[in-house]
């Protein structure tokens, strides 16, 4: 998948480092152990469409490479998408199925929508 930051074409990377990145993000302090549950909060809230997931994920899609976008960047970016596109539910869907098509999270995902889909039975 690719994104438009500033005038450049960046592509999404939806892998280990990816999910390393998230893990940072959404962090779960329990009792003074801690974990990452980055894959399952990004998801949850990409399902509930929260705009700042997307920015989430979006950052950690690019930490693969040496030089990112600033947070203002991605920011300018994702509201100048929601303008040109009358809204960001196709960035929504978007992010969604590429998590859904990575090779290290498909299974992940795949366990979260039966779980979410159960639940709504």
């Amino acid at each position: 998948m690719e994104f438009t930051i500033n005038e450049k074409v960046y592509e999404l990377k939806f892998g280990i480092k990816f999910i390393r990145e998230l893990d940072k993000v959404y962090e779960v302090d329990y009792q003074g152990m801690k974990f990452g549950m980055g894959v399952n909060m990004a998801f949850m809230n990409l399902q509930q469409w929260n705009p700042v997931a997307i920015h989430a994920v979006i950052k950690a899609a690019i930490s693969y490479l040496d030089t990112t976008p600033s947070n203002s960047q991605i920011e300018k970016a994702i509201e100048q998408y929601a303008l040109e596109n009358d809204g960001l539910e196709e960035l929504f869907t978007a992010l969604k199925d590429a998590l859904g098509k990575s090779p290290v999270m498909k299974d992940t995902i795949k366990q979260m929508q039966a779980t979410t889909n159960h639940k709504k039975a």
